[in-house]
């Protein structure tokens, strides 16, 4: 009979473990999904965070786990490759999420995207129906982190401002600041341009001014003291790589765009933005373009001017004539 009690009791306590390990499993949080199907599952691979938010190159250094990398396939299912594509024209690129912040009009996700050792930091915008609407560069490591210092940040108003610290040969340090807001149809528009001190052409940094320009159009093209379009040489015949900077001293605005034309013609190019209404053609004659803002580019520009006007060929400078041959 003892040996019976013995064995009940000893059955009653294991029993008991049982039951308080599965209580205690079933009140462990689940691991988030990786895959992502929902845009509920990506919100959980973010850490969550509130506005104000701020990020820069120092920020955007510090290492992450290669386990919180997301996957090609959640990449591929959220974000269009057309956000990163002029930064990293080269297909294979890292993901890492950064944060997540609820918005009165649906989530703002920052991701990091790398290649090799160039980073950048985006801001996306999805609505309240989880749908992406368009993304800003927030911060991104330069060719020469000593000349230019990014910092991006958004108040509690969801006001995103773009700080470029730019250090010029000459000793000068120049703040340009870009301000963005979110418009009504879910686009980011600059709203305002401001800079402590002039700059000149050579203090603007030319993304691609060392591709080829081996096409007759390509080349510099210059208008006034501080603004330039620069056209390098494409993948193929049909396609062309540009860099536009403007500033109009009288309205004191300006702005700045990248991308990659088609030709039309022998003589016309345009552009087509993947991830908005701006368009820009491209009216080649000799020794000139003739740009025309054919479709909205407030994202990329100051609300009282537009990428318009003529701008003339310039020779290259000796050692870009020499890294072009």
């Amino acid at each position: 009979m003892r040996n019976l009690l013995s064995i009940h009791a000893g059955n009653l306590f294991l029993c008991t473990l049982l039951i308080i390990a599965a209580c205690h499993s079933s009140h462990q949080p689940a691991a988030p999904d990786r895959h992502a199907a929902r845009f509920a599952d990506l919100l959980a691979l973010f850490p969550q965070r509130q506005l104000p938010y701020q990020v820069n190159q120092d920020s955007l250094h510090k290492p992450l786990s290669d386990s919180v990398q997301l996957l090609p396939d959640v990449v591929k299912r959220f974000f269009p490759d057309s956000i990163w594509k002029n930064t990293f024209p080269k297909s294979s690129v890292q993901v890492f999420p950064l944060a997540a912040m609820a918005y009165d009009r649906g989530h703002f996700l920052v991701i990091r995207v790398q290649q090799g050792s160039r980073i950048a930091a985006y801001l996306c915008y999805f609505d309240r129906k989880d749908q992406f609407h368009q993304a800003l560069r927030l911060c991104y490591t330069s060719p020469d982190a000593q000349a230019d210092q990014y910092e991006g940040r958004i108040d509690r108003k969801a006001v995103i401002t773009i700080d470029h610290h730019i250090h010029t040969p000459d000793q000068r340090s120049i703040l340009r600041e870009n301000v963005y807001a979110l418009n009504p149809e879910g686009k980011f528009i600059l709203v305002l341009t401001n800079a402590n001190g002039a700059l000149s052409l050579e203090d603007v940094y030319n993304p691609i001014d060392t591709l080829p320009t081996r096409h007759a159009f390509s080349g510099d093209y210059v208008k006034g003291d501080m603004s330039i379009v620069s056209i390098r040489d494409g993948k193929n015949k049909q396609t062309f790589r540009f860099f536009i900077h403007f500033y109009d001293p009288a309205t004191r605005c300006g702005g700045e765009l990248e991308g990659t034309g088609r030709f039309l013609n022998r003589s016309t190019g345009t552009f087509k933005d993947d991830n908005g209404p701006c368009a820009i053609d491209f009216h080649f004659s000799a020794g000139r373009v003739r740009i025309e803002e054919v479709g909205g580019c407030g994202a990329y520009r100051g609300i009282q001017c537009f990428f318009n006007g003529t701008y003339t060929k310039k020779k290259l400078h000796t050692h870009q004539a020499q890294i072009h041959k």
